[in-house]
């Protein structure tokens, strides 16, 4: 598997205020990737420069291969980007919008009409961007960012200010996209827990610097964090001493028919090998490491 985008040594300062310092990480083609860390932390910065608007005072950049800042406009044709806080004219219909941007793009309309059915815009075609909620205003921005079906994906803080409603369909939309178009992407936010749904590798950023990343089988391994398994079972103490003997196990705890495993970061796979091969059990749950405790171990403990 390939890298879609390549981070070494990158600083960038405006007057007294250092952005970033020295940060380096990588995305992997066709992964979905946080950029988590919290306000402040240069996530906004980095992005910019990942689409050529900002240029580094000093690092390496590749984007696809490129440098988006001397190959910023073949990196832009390839890249779809959803920026923070998006401007867009308020008196235009929805679809008048996108046919404008497919043109400009050298796009044709059937582009726009399947980037519009993509993000969930189809019943809200004909009204004005100025009667859009703040959720349609996003799904409004998804559908600009993937028209012409870009390689990678860039979205700044997509579920920010958004109700819980609204938040979960964004989450929801990010992972159609993702089964629709295969397409790698790189997702900035501070609300770290909604991004448990849809990420499979993270990159921890604070005070401008990336202290780890990678996927996040890894980063629990690397950093002492356990995932999970719980399931009914109709012998449970005997599924119980059964599990625990597993070196890929660390610990069981049963109570009545519930039975839940501590498994040793990196090995969840394994487990949930060997339960498939248990007579009378039902999983109910099974997850990795949650990003929220890779994010206490790697980001909270380093500020502390």
């Amino acid at each position: 598997m390939g890298t879609a985008v390549e981070l070494e040594g990158v600083s960038k300062r405006f007057g007294r205020v250092e952005a970033l310092r020295e940060a380096s990480f990588d995305v992997r083609e066709g992964s979905v990737t946080g950029l988590l860390g919290p306000n402040g932390a240069g996530k906004t910065t980095t992005l910019k420069i990942l689409v050529g608007l900002l240029r580094p005072d000093a690092g390496e950049v590749r984007v696809l291969g490129m440098d988006p800042w001397t190959e910023g406009h073949r990196v832009r044709r390839r890249v779809g980007i959803l920026h923070e806080r998006p401007m867009y004219p308020a008196d235009v219909d929805v679809w008048r919008l996108l046919r404008y941007a497919a043109r400009v793009r050298g796009l044709h309309p059937t582009d726009a009409h399947r980037a519009a059915r993509l993000a969930g815009l189809m019943g809200h075609l004909d009204r004005r961007v100025s009667a859009l909620s703040r959720g349609y205003l996003q799904r409004l921005g998804v559908a600009l960012a993937i028209m012409g079906d870009p390689e990678l994906l860039l979205l700044d803080e997509p579920t920010a200010n958004l109700d819980p409603a609204a938040r979960m369909e964004i989450l929801g939309l990010i992972g159609t996209l993702k089964t629709e178009l295969g397409v790698t992407m790189l997702i900035s936010s501070h609300i770290i827990p909604e991004l448990e749904l849809v990420c499979d590798s993270a990159a921890f950023i604070s005070e401008g610097r990336v202290i780890d990343y990678g996927p996040l089988e890894d980063l629990a391994r690397r950093h002492g964090t356990e995932a999970r398994v719980t399931l009914r079972a109709s012998r449970p103490r005997e599924v119980a001493s059964r599990l625990i003997s597993l070196e890929s196990v660390e610990a069981v705890e049963v109570r009545g028919e519930m039975v839940t495993v501590r498994v040793a970061p990196g090995s969840l796979s394994l487990v949930q090998a060997e339960i498939s091969t248990i007579p009378g059990v039902e999983v109910l749950s099974s997850g990795r490491a949650g990003l929220m405790d890779l994010y206490r171990k790697v980001v909270l403990s380093e500020a502390s």
